[in-house]
């Protein structure tokens, strides 16, 4: 999503720049030059230490090691009149972006993916005592409440905003979306992917992209417990992260021969493998809803299939789906009602074929790159003005 906006805003005449880690994101020890333009897209990358994302201290040391080169980048780069835009991931980079683009002169807008420490805190992790956390928070709410916009991924995000007395009037609500000129659908018969996995006679549950600590996949493995004797059914994850080992123990302990699990797949393949899925699965903890939303909900948009969100039925993604009619949405736990739900769409095609129909309607009608843009490009130029 950022190559999206970073594009499309060197498309409209801006000149774009990109300060990030030069470590891999999914691959251990693989980084990247220090400095190149992709398609006239400044790129200054960091370098880190590289603990991972598994081991939390480490990950801590990461974050400090690419702030202090962050920066200092941002000090040298950064120039009066310009707009500095700050992601949420590494938490707390506004802390630090913020005084920076004051000194220089520069406005400064957030944009917030997740909410730290708060996603820590619904978690059960304490990193830190909780004074720090405390402190944290003041920084991060001192950091939004003196920046000129704050992009947020969803309606409960912003509510969480305004329960922290942000401004109403710098709080802008963009969602995440899928780039639809890049990921489409293929159908099953001519996705290459289907025979080289083995997956050409089988009904395929999907959950596809990060595994992290925020998603709950308790649930979905007694469903793939329950349907393991149906040889028809296959649970298949793709991607990585924290909780895949989990997955991993959980398969092996309950001999689930029905999972099968894939390493993330380089983009240009998204749509095969995102394709591959009947239906798809996303997952939220209850307790995070409002500090992030799972952005992998608008690519299965893209490749027009239905989704069954574990959750929050209030929440989100919950929302979406149910006003759009584009999946169904089981209560966090409800095992039970996930394998009936499953077992539902196996057997009901035209359901499952509204339920595409009705996701691809969403991409095009509101959860695509061009829209958000557009939103994107007119809350950029009234900072401009």
């Amino acid at each position: 999503m950022l190559t999206d906006l970073a594009f499309n805003l060197v498309k409209e005449g801006s000149e774009v720049s990109i300060i990030c880690s030069s470590q891999s994101y999914d691959k251990s020890n693989s980084t990247y030059k220090k400095y190149e333009e992709i398609n006239s897209v400044k790129v200054y990358r960091v370098k880190t230490t590289d603990f991972g994302r598994n081991w939390l201290p480490g990950r801590v040391i990461d974050y400090m090691s690419y702030f202090l080169g962050m920066v200092w980048l941002l000090f040298n780069t950064a120039q009066k009149g310009d707009i500095v835009v700050a992601k949420t991931d590494p938490p707390l980079t506004s802390a630090l972006t913020y005084p920076i683009a004051k000194l220089k002169k520069a406005e400064h807008v957030n944009w917030v993916q997740d909410l730290f420490p708060e996603v820590a805190e619904s978690l059960g992790i304490k990193l830190f005592p909780h004074f720090i956390a405390r402190l944290l928070r003041r920084l991060r709410n001192w950091s939004f409440a003196n920046s000129r916009v704050n992009v947020v991924i969803g309606e409960r995000m912003k509510q969480r905003l305004l329960d922290q007395n942000i401004p109403t009037n710098s709080i802008v609500v963009i969602p995440n979306w899928a780039n639809n000129d890049e990921i489409k659908p293929i159908e099953k018969q001519n996705n290459p992917l289907k025979v080289t996995w083995n997956l050409s006679d089988k009904f395929v549950v999907l959950y596809s992209g990060n595994m992290g600590r925020v998603h709950e996949f308790g649930t979905i493995i007694r469903a793939a417990e329950t349907l393991k004797n149906r040889p028809e059914f296959v649970f298949l994850f793709i991607g990585g992260g924290p909780q895949k080992e989990y997955l991993q123990q959980e398969v092996k302990s309950k001999n689930l021969t029905n999972v099968i699990l894939k390493p993330y797949q380089d983009y240009g393949q998204l749509s095969q493998s995102l394709s591959i899925g009947d239906v798809h699965l996303v997952s939220l903890r209850s307790a995070i809803e409002g500090y992030c939303v799972p952005s992998k909900y608008y690519g299965i948009l893209a490749v027009g299939r239905p989704v069954i969100f574990i959750g929050d039925p209030s929440g989100e993604i919950g929302n979406i789906i149910n006003n759009d009619e584009s999946g169904m949405v089981i209560p966090e736990g409800n095992s039970d009602l996930l394998t009936d739900s499953i077992y539902s769409l196996a057997q009901d095609t035209l359901m499952l074929e509204k339920m595409a129909a009705n996701a691809s309607r969403s991409v095009n009608e509101k959860y695509n790159s061009g829209v958000s843009m557009k939103k994107w490009k007119d809350t950029l130029d009234s900072i401009s003005v």
